[in-house]
C-alpha cells in the first residue's frame, strides 16, 4: 500500500491560522505505532491528514476533534468533495456578508479570513473592490472595466478552468516583467494574488483522501466536537495536543493551561504536546523544530517550536 506523498499532495489540511502543515512530517516522527492515534486540537486537519496519509498502517482507528464549531463538517464537506471546483462555484464573498455570515459558516469563516484567523475580513477596504473584479473574472467570466484595462484581455482561452486561469494571469505577469514600470506591476499582481482561491484549493484537495486505493483509511476516521476533557481515550492510544499556545489567543473561550497539564500528567497512554516552551517539570522536552513562521510580529521570523512528552511520552 504506497503512502500518498508531500509531493503530490502539496500542503495538508486546511489553511488555517496556526497549521502544522510545513512540520508535522518531523513531529510525527516521534509518534509511536498503537492501535488508536488522537489529534485532541485537531484544528485544520494538519495533522490527521498528514497521519491518514503516510501513517496508515500504523494505527488501527484515527481520532480527529476540535471543539469549535463548524471545522469538523467543513473537513468532512471537503473530503466528499463538495469544494470540487467541477461542482462548487465560490461566490464572491463582501466584507458585509463575511461580518454577518462568519459564525454560522465555517467555509466563509476559515477561507475569507485573514491570516485564516477566523476573526477579520480578509482584504484591506482600500483593494477589496479590485479583488473583486479578480475574482469574477476568474471563477464566472464577468469581465469589468478594471479587469479588462489591467490585463487587457476580454475572454480566457477555451477550456481553461479556475486553477488554470490564474496561472494564466502569473503568465501574463511573468512577460510583462521588465517592460512595465513598478507602478503597474503591482496593479497586475494584487489582482493575480487572489487568496481566498489559493485557500479554496487546500479544501479541493481533502477530495484525494477518498482516492487513496481504499476508503477503508476513512473509515478508521472518527470525529468529534467536543472539549478535549470529554472524549474518550482507549487503551493503546498515543495522543497528540496542538494547544493554544500560552502567547496567544485562546481556544475559543479562554483556555486554562494549568488544567490541561494536569489532565495530560494525569493520562495512562503517551501525550505529546505542541508549545513553545512548557515551564512544568512533569513533562520532558522530546524534540525541538526550528521553521519560519508568517504569523509572529515579524512576518516570515524564524521560530523554534518544540513537542514535549507526559510520563508516558517520555518513556
Amino acid at each position: 500500500m504506497k503512502s500518498l506523498r508531500l509531493k503530490s499532495l502539496g500542503e495538508y489540511g486546511l489553511p488555517y491560522q496556526g497549521s502544522k502543515t510545513g512540520i508535522i512530517n518531523e513531529i510525527a516522527k516521534i509518534f509511536p505505532s498503537t492501535d488508536h492515534f488522537y489529534d485532541l486540537f485537531g484544528g485544520g486537519f494538519s495533522c490527521s491528514h498528514y497521519m491518514l496519509a503516510n501513517r496508515a498502517r500504523s494505527y488501527k482507528h484515527f481520532h480527529y476533534n476540535e471543539i469549535r464549531p463548524g471545522l469538523c463538517e467543513l473537513i468532512q464537506d471537503a473530503i466528499a468533495g463538495k469544494y470540487n471546483y467541477n461542482v462548487f462555484k465560490p461566490e464572491w464573498i463582501s466584507r458585509e456578508k463575511f461580518l454577518s455570515d462568519k459564525e454560522k459558516n465555517a467555509y466563509i469563516k476559515i477561507i475569507w479570513s485573514f491570516g485564516n484567523n477566523g476573526e477579520d475580513y480578509i482584504f484591506g477596504k482600500d483593494i477589496e473592490q479590485q479583488k473583486r473584479s479578480g475574482h469574477q473574472a476568474v471563477v464566472f467570466d464577468e469581465f469589468d472595466d478594471y479587469f479588462i484595462k489591467t490585463f487587457h484581455i476580454k475572454k480566457w482561452p477555451m477550456g481553461l478552468g479556475i486553477k488554470a486561469r490564474r496561472l494564466f494571469i502569473k503568465k501574463i505577469i511573468r512577460n510583462e516583467k521588465g517592460r512595465i514600470d513598478f507602478e503597474r506591476l503591482q496593479q497586475l499582481e494584487q489582482l493575480e494574488r487572489l487568496q481566498q482561491l489559493q485557500q479554496l484549493e487546500r479544501l479541493e484537495q481533502l477530495q484525494q483522501l477518498q482516492q487513496l486505493e481504499r476508503l477503508e483509511r476513512l473509515e478508521r476516521l472518527n470525529f468529534t466536537t467536543l472539549d478535549y476533557r470529554q472524549v474518550k481515550i482507549h487503551p493503546n492510544s498515543v495522543i497528540y495536543c496542538d494547544i493554544p499556545y500560552q502567547s496567544t489567543s485562546g481556544y475559543g473561550s479562554e483556555f486554562n493551561h494549568k488544567d490541561f497539564f494536569d489532565w495530560a500528567d494525569a493520562q495512562e497512554n503517551p501525550v505529546f504536546i505542541s508549545e513553545y516552551k512548557i515551564n512544568d517539570n512533569r513533562f520532558k522536552l522530546i524534540k525541538e523544530i526550528k521553521h519560519r513562521t508568517s504569523f509572529s510580529a515579524t512576518k516570515n521570523s524564524s521560530v523554534t517550536e518544540r513537542v514535549y512528552g507526559n510520563k508516558a511520552a517520555a518513556k
